[in-house]
């Protein structure tokens, strides 16, 4: 089985597509499918981590004109300054770097907002089966399976009239990408719930602050901004940025200069650091399922829109507290935030308990993996 993963990373997407899109394809290595990632140069563009996970990369430059995006586009006018040239320049330059690595993909899977029907009906020529994963359902596609692993009321209605009506659909956290160190942390706790196994009323309080990958308005700074103004409590915590993230020396130095902070760049090792967190700082997208999954309590912003429904849906589900978007953050609110929390150790318990709940601990990854091989592996047989 052959697999090519059109993604990008970059300051303005951040790095959450390509994180679930590699945890989808280590999965798939492990079944033996040969897995290849085609990539756009963007500034912050994290194709060295792809290579190091033992992956190739085809390269796509980024073009000098590429703001000027013709109108015939089938993507949304504000997410079109994602991709980095036109879905019809991108579709060209991913089948040159197909032709002339002599890839004929069986399934070609597509993570990028800036691409729709026009892309994806193009390189349909050269593959044989199409995975989109979507979080917005707000542009057509043409494609044979669709996956969004988001939480919402309407999920079940939310593609209607923008798929094809033979496209097999995977909604829901059931089918959650989540990286073999939290399914393997998330099922360890054997004798009671991983909701149940840890004191909230525990001092100094264990705090995680997150802002995904590249972090580009400094959202981190603003948290431990907020953290030092908190009175009479004591407190340790756990700073995680990604290896793109443009302030990484303004935040060293911050983390130095406080004991009370360590900083992580890039960490492996982000199941460990949400078991012993008992509240977490930070945006949604896929961090919300790996949170959930590791029944962890969390004061949560918006980092762009498409994070919003899902966020404010898990609010009130009890599973987190939704501050809004990330321009109507203060640090003076976040503190006011995170002391009124920590006093009260019962209703993070409550909300560790209704996170749990919402995410299987064994993710989505297998599961999702099981029903496309029904087809691909059959059809390559």
């Amino acid at each position: 089985m052959q697999v090519l993963f059109r993604v990008d990373a970059s300051l303005l997407i951040g790095s959450g597509h390509l994180m679930r899109c590699l945890t989808l394809a280590r999965a798939m290595r492990e079944r033996g499918w040969l897995v290849t990632f085609c990539c756009r140069e963007h500034p912050g563009q994290q194709i060295q981590l792809i290579e190091n996970q033992g992956f190739a990369c085809l390269a796509l430059p980024l073009l000098a004109d590429a703001t000027k995006t013709p109108s015939s586009s089938t993507v949304k006018e504000g997410d079109r300054q994602w991709l980095g040239a036109s879905e019809a320049e991108d579709a060209a330059a991913v089948i040159d770097a197909l032709q002339q690595a002599a890839l004929q993909p069986d399934l070609l899977v597509i993570d990028h907002y800036g691409l729709g029907r026009l892309f994806e009906t193009t390189l349909s020529q050269h593959c044989r089966h199409i995975l989109v994963i979507d979080d917005l359902a707000n542009r057509q596609h043409d494609c044979d399976f669709l996956l969004d692993q988001n939480l919402l009321p309407d999920a079940a209605e939310r593609y209607q009239g923008l798929l094809p009506n033979t496209c097999q659909q995977f909604i829901g956290p059931a089918y959650a990408l989540l990286r073999p160190e939290f399914t393997q942390a998330a099922t360890s706790e054997a004798a009671q719930p991983i909701a149940l196994s840890k004191d909230f009323s525990a001092t100094p309080h264990q705090l995680l602050v997150f802002f995904g990958g590249s972090d580009i308005d400094n959202l981190t700074a603003l948290a431990i901004t907020a953290l030092q103004q908190l009175q009479n409590l004591a407190w340790l915590a756990d700073i995680v940025i990604g290896s793109a993230n443009p302030h990484l020396s303004l935040l060293q130095q911050l983390c130095e200069g406080d004991h009370r902070l360590t900083l992580y760049v890039q960490t492996p090792g982000m199941a460990q650091l949400m078991a012993k967190a008992q509240l977490m700082i930070g945006g949604g997208g896929a961090t919300h399922w790996e949170r959930c999954a590791m029944a962890l309590p969390a004061l949560v912003v918006s980092l762009a829109p498409n994070q919003q429904p899902t966020s404010v849906y898990l609010a009130k589900l009890g599973a987190c507290i939704y501050l809004g978007s990330s321009s109507e953050l203060s640090s003076g609110r976040l503190s006011d935030e995170i002391a009124k929390l920590l006093t009260q150790p019962e209703k993070l318990l409550q909300m560790a308990a209704a996170a749990s709940t919402l995410v299987a601990p064994e993710g989505g990854c297998q599961r999702l993996l099981s029903a496309l091989a029904k087809t691909l592996e059959h059809q390559a047989n």
